[in-house]
């Protein structure tokens, strides 16, 4: 038969204190109240390490058993595939804006900007795209998202923008010129080289989420 084990210490959180348990030989214990602050002190001595963090990460932590990280993506031109408005499949090359991706577990997040941020506050704007709610989650329909990591954040970002097939769904006030379907914009798009700014609606979310 396999040895009892026991626990070394047991917290107990109360309104008004917070007791420590320590036990000792089993049955043994000895209880005595804490402060908050000995308690962070004492884990702020267990190590935390992010490990290389991909290339313009603005941000990372760790919380609920999960990694969260948020990336500047610099404006570019990416292949895209839409269902245009009269159902056909199209694909496109079209410049985006700077982006901030995020992600935490398999949920993805994304936003548009006119700049890459240097300190808070900073604007945030909708993702010109369809496919993505108001607060920026994106609607990830059967893609299989990985978990976030620093190695995986990336491939995430690719599997959005270039694995997706881009529908009808959520493509309303996401740009200035085409409201009711800013599928009508990726279209004007098409082969050119720059994203115009004007176009950008600004979303309502904060950076509060960052942190």
């Amino acid at each position: 038969m396999s040895e009892e084990r026991y626990p070394r210490a047991r917290l107990d959180l109360y309104e008004d204190t917070i007791l420590l348990t320590r036990y000792e030989q089993g049955e043994r214990q000895t209880s005595y109240p804490v402060s908050a602050d000995d308690l962070a002190s004492a884990f702020a001595e267990v190590p935390v390490s992010s490990g290389f963090l991909p290339t313009n990460c603005l941000c990372w932590d760790r919380g609920n058993g999960e990694e969260r990280l948020t990336v500047y993506v610099p404006g570019r031109r990416w292949p895209v595939q839409v269902v245009v408005a009269d159902g056909a499949e199209a694909g496109l090359h079209i410049p985006l804006p700077p982006l901030l991706f995020q992600g935490a577990g398999r949920q993805y997040r994304v936003f548009a900007l006119k700049e890459r941020p240097r300190e808070t506050p900073f604007d945030l704007y909708h993702f010109p795209g369809p496919n993505v709610h108001p607060n920026g989650a994106i609607c990830q329909g059967t893609a299989a998202f990985p978990a976030c990591t620093a190695g995986t954040i990336e491939a995430a970002l690719s599997l959005f923008l270039e694995g997706s097939l881009f529908n009808g769904d959520l493509a309303h006030d996401k740009c200035r010129s085409h409201p009711d379907d800013v599928r009508a914009l990726w279209v004007e798009l098409d082969g050119k080289k720059r994203f115009p700014r004007r176009e950008l609606v600004p979303s309502r979310t904060t950076v509060d989420f960052l942190v």
